[in-house]
């Protein structure tokens, strides 16, 4: 009950400064979509095999980013993804959030803590993953995002003790102390590192030896043709609808972990096709009760024009997994040499 609660609370929360949002924070998100999502970098399979190095995302952390984000959570709040990933289909009879559940407790496996471990969240976004994997074992999150509002809200959370928020780039070198922490995590949220493998190489440092990375994230899958016009289009309408930054083959992902030092355990990819379905039929619904309220002026225009563009797409990224060009959860487990 307690959790319902809060998570109508949050919803009213978003949906309330959404409304409030200024014409100058709108036109500050919607330019966004031109600087962050235009000509983005791209490493395809066939790269990988000609040798072509790896094209870091170049805006890395941005004011654009953060202006980005700022908003989108709101947007994704409203729906079944506040903690602003996607997960795989897991148990397809399942809701999206059920399915979010599911894969948090495979992540938490693999992470292999206590209680008295120290975990890294990289990209905690609002903290509600970290948040259930402190649950779930019983060890303290500490959790870097680069946009405050997000952070702000992670703050919130009453199980603090267990719980660590900050502010944090991880374009940058970590904060933390060499050898801090028993486990490392990312959920869809390394694609806009400038350089996956300095990334890589500051979780190696701040690893205990024998310590997990456990990462989550966007790939291009072997199928993808940057010389096919209708595969570029594809992934251009998934990169503007998923918010991804550069697009790397899975093998770009496996050499950066192998250049920090890392042993990969694991690496597999996981459709969330199913689960796009799903958010879909609920935005749609959005959607419609946006559009017909600011048709009567009882909401501002610039309200259902950021949920129409957020709903734009979603056919093309269906499309795009389901020929097998990306996957937003490619999944690697990785460990630092004991």
């Amino acid at each position: 009950m307690k959790k319902n609660m809060a998570a109508a609370r949050s919803k009213s929360t978003a949906l309330y400064r959404l409304l409030k949002t200024s014409n100058t924070e709108f036109k500050a998100f919607m330019d966004t979509y031109n600087t962050l999502f235009a000509d983005s970098p791209e490493n395809t399979k066939s790269d990988h095999e000609q040798g072509v190095p790896m094209q870091g995302y170049r805006q890395g952390s941005s004011p654009e980013l953060e202006q980005y984000y700022k908003l989108i959570h709101l947007m994704c709040t409203l729906g079944s993804v506040e903690k602003m990933y996607l997960p795989p289909a897991l148990d397809l009879d399942q809701s999206v959030k059920e399915n979010q559940k599911i894969f948090e407790r495979m992540l938490a496996s693999d992470l292999n803590v206590g209680a008295g471990d120290l975990v890294l969240d990289l990209g905690c976004g609002c903290g509600a993953l970290a948040s259930h994997v402190a649950d779930l074992t019983g060890a303290t999150i500490y959790g870097v995002n680069i946009e405050r509002s997000q952070i702000e809200k992670a703050w919130e959370n009453p199980n603090r003790e267990q719980l660590h928020f900050m502010v944090g780039d991880f374009n940058k070198p970590l904060v933390f102390g060499d050898e801090m922490f028993d486990a490392v995590y990312n959920v869809q949220a390394l694609t806009y590192a400038t350089d996956l493998e300095a990334t890589f190489r500051e979780a190696f440092r701040v690893l205990k030896p024998g310590g997990k990375l456990v990462v989550n994230d966007v790939a291009a899958l072997d199928n993808y043709d940057r010389d096919n016009e209708h595969h570029k289009l594809l992934i251009q309408h998934t990169r503007e609808l998923t918010a991804f930054g550069g697009f790397w083959h899975a093998s770009y992902w496996e050499d950066a972990f192998a250049k920090a030092g890392f042993d990969v355990i694991a690496s597999t990819g996981r459709s969330a096709v199913e689960m796009i379905r799903k958010e879909r039929a609920l935005y749609d619904r959005f959607n419609k009760i946006a559009g017909a309220l600011s048709r009567m002026r009882m909401i501002p225009k610039r309200v259902d024009t950021m949920l129409q563009r957020m709903n734009t797409n979603c056919a093309s990224y269906i499309e795009a997994e389901e020929l097998e060009l990306i996957t937003l959860n490619w999944y690697y487990v990785a460990q630092k040499p004991a």
